[in-house]
């Protein structure tokens, strides 16, 4: 028998030509047609691979059309499956033609079983309906190929072409709980299509310990009226949900309408993670994170798996041919975008409130000035900017108040000392005590003796050993939860830039609320919306001083890293000296909190890529403001978080500014104008010589 490299030498073209002639995948000169089948006609024996062809191409003259059926007509996935189907078809010779189920499918079955007796449906591509009608009423008997999508079905044998949507719905609901959600709903649309999402979102529920609470778990919500019924009682008051799974498209757009017309704000007032890859996600206001099935292999692989069924003649439901029948499952991704947020927790868990939650009315700052109430406040060591801008925040506050501060003082970063000068502050006898522990074990009785005596203590960062929410007035600090975000995405997004792969990450070990939730939340970051880079390893170091070791040993082991995430700027140092005396200045690094040397870093084009800096002002503005509060008795969070800036070199100069209340050195400009990377354009920032 004849190969094609037999008629591609008589017809003196290459065998691809030959291909391209019988299977009319790519235009060939007409020259060349005519001789490749004047070279098939001289055959006597035809090759398989042209019986074949003109088999297939005889059938498609009576059977030319692919049926699809639609079971959900609100369901954007399966839409978007018939438009890829038909693209793909359009390569074959056979036309799709799709047929939209009633809700009641028994009604339509006379219909079917005309069409699929007719000599023009090839095969069948079928999303099933909720009871299953479909296949085992109509399809169960009919003697023609078919594809079953987007679930198994049971008792009936065909390919079935489905996605893992329980791995989907469980990642969805981890990244909300990594978050910091704890009071998280879920929406459906119909617990017999979609039991895996439920299972999936269960499944995380279980494993991060997060209760199950029956009230916010919805499955069958049909109508729109029936979501809007439910964010009535879910959304209305009492202890809401912070966070929500949409499982199904059909209730997206209906949820959106709801909290519009109701002024809740996404994600402030509640995050959602939506299921579904719809084209407007990203473009909407905030942008939708999503649970997405890639529907472009989903339908390539449906659309190839009927036709080569089709040409083997190979039917459905037979059970002589159970074993040729095969279920693929695709996985699912999630896509992270706007409409999640993080929730700050304090060292008891407490959610982190706004500044905004402690505003005064003109009212209740007239009752405070009229109280003259003193204040006093220990700091752990004063002389930074850190600590000199905390003092001024808190100045800006009480002088409007009325409020003195009759004693500050400094502990140099040694707790005995600090125990000593708490007492002396407690024997002043102040309204208001503002302290930050330098040692949260050492300091606990003087903090015991302070909270005993009746003072309103308001903690800055940490909280002694043995004090608890109501011991004190609040604890003030940043939010570090998106401190972390910040700092994840500053080091994502550069290695994004600049096509970068290895990373490694030199995070705090100690087990201290504040650096493990800004650690945790930007290995969040990394691995759900940067998966293509690749963490080398995650060092763990006590104190600063063992920092520079630790780096050095960490890139000979890995020379490859190009990247390092570091918990904050003082050991982001250590490493920079580190690397430098290995010659390594080509990583780089992105680290927290902003200060001289950091800037000054980045502006000279050094290491440090990108920084997530604290607002200390305004922190010290939200401890004046709540030990206000306190002195009218009024009811304050226990735990107070202010949200972080993200720094780059192109907005490090208004940062600082923002930050420290000032306008950037000279040093810095300088800097700025002698670093042969400066991208002209910043004139406004430099200013003009």
């Amino acid at each position: 028998m004849a190969t094609i490299n037999d008629i591609a030498k008589m017809a003196g073209v290459s065998a691809s030509t030959v291909s391209h002639v019988v299977n009319k995948t790519r235009y060939v000169s007409p020259e060349k047609v005519e001789k490749v089948e004047k070279a098939i006609q001289e055959l006597d024996n035809l090759p398989n691979f042209i019986v074949k062809k003109a088999s297939i191409q005889t059938a498609q003259v009576n059977k030319q059309y692919i049926l699809m059926v639609i079971a959900d007509k609100k369901s954007d996935f399966q839409r978007r499956i018939e438009q890829q189907v038909d693209e793909r078809l359009k390569q074959t010779g056979y036309t799709l033609i799709t047929v939209e189920c009633n809700s009641d499918i028994s009604q339509m079955e006379g219909f079917f079983r005309i069409l699929l007796e007719s000599n023009g449906i090839a095969g069948v591509l079928v999303f099933p309906d909720e009871k299953d009608v479909l296949v085992h009423r109509i399809l169960a008997d009919a003697k023609i190929p078919a594809v079953v999508l987007g679930r198994e079905v049971r008792d009936y044998m065909a390919d079935m072409i489905c996605t893992d949507t329980m791995d989907g719905a469980y990642k969805a609901a981890r990244h909300l709980i990594k978050k910091g959600h704890e009071r998280i709903g879920f929406l459906g649309r119909s617990r017999e299509r979609t039991p895996q999402r439920l299972d999936g979102f269960k499944k995380a529920l279980k494993e991060y310990g997060i209760p199950e609470v029956p009230e916010y778990i919805y499955p069958c919500l049909q109508k729109e009226q029936d979501v809007f019924e439910v964010l009535d009682r879910l959304l209305g008051g009492g202890r809401m949900p912070t966070a929500l799974l949409i499982a199904n498209y059909a209730v997206v757009i209906p949820f959106l309408k709801y909290i519009e017309a109701h002024n809740i704000t996404c994600p402030a007032d509640i995050s959602i993670v939506c299921f579904g890859c719809f084209d407007w996600a990203p473009l909407h206001t905030p942008a939708l994170t999503t649970v997405e099935q890639d529907t472009g292999e989903y339908a390539q692989i449906a659309a190839d798996t009927l036709l080569k069924r089709i040409e083997h003649h190979e039917y459905a439901n037979v059970p002589a041919s159970k074993s040729i029948y095969q279920t693929v499952t695709l996985p699912t991704k999630l896509v992270v975008r706007s409409s999640t947020c993080g929730i700050g927790r304090g060292p008891f868990g407490e959610k982190a409130a706004s500044m905004n939650e402690l505003m005064l009315s003109e009212e209740e700052i007239q009752s405070i000035r009229l109280k003259k109430a003193t204040a006093v406040i220990s700091f752990h060591y004063a002389g930074k900017a850190w600590m000199e801008l905390h003092l001024k925040g808190i100045r800006n506050i009480f002088d409007n108040l009325g409020i003195s501060i009759i004693g500050t003082t400094d502990a140099h970063f040694d707790p005995q000392l600090q125990c000593r000068q708490l007492e002396s502050l407690r024997m002043l006898e102040p309204d208001i005590f503002i302290a930050i522990p330098t040692d949260h074990k050492i300091t606990a009785d003087a903090f015991r003796r302070i909270t005993d005596s009746g003072m309103r203590l308001i903690l800055i960062s940490n909280v002694p050993d043995g004090l608890h929410p109501g011991d004190y007035v609040t604890c003030v600090s940043i939010n570090e939860h998106s401190h972390g975000q910040n700092m994840g995405h500053g080091l994502g997004e550069y290695m994004r830039q600049h096509n970068l792969k290895h990373y490694s990450m030199i995070v705090h070990g100690a087990d201290f609320y504040a650096t493990t939730q800004r650690d945790n939340a930007a290995k969040q970051v990394l691995s759900e919306e940067y998966p293509s880079l690749h963490l080398c390893e995650s060092v763990s170091f006590g104190k600063e001083d063992e920092v520079y070791k630790k780096a050095g040993d960490l890139v000979r082991r890995y020379p490859e890293i190009e990247a390092l995430y570091i918990s904050w700027d003082g050991p982001a140092m250590e490493v920079i000296a580190a690397l430098t005396e290995l010659g390594r200045t080509d990583i780089a690094i992105v680290t927290s909190d902003l200060d001289y040397a950091d800037a000054l870093n980045m502006a000279k084009g050094g290491m440090i890529k990108a920084l997530s800096a604290q607002c200390p002002y305004e922190q010290g503005q939200a401890i004046a403001l709540a030990a206000a509060k306190s002195v009218l008795n009024q009811t304050v969070p226990p735990f107070i978080g202010i949200e972080s800036v993200s720094v780059t070199s192109d907005n490090l100069l208004k940062s600082w500014k923002k930050v420290f209340k000032e306008e950037p050195r000279q040093e810095l400009l300088q800097a700025f104008k002698e670093n042969p990377n400066y991208v002209s354009g910043r004139e406004y920032e430099l200013g003009a010589d």
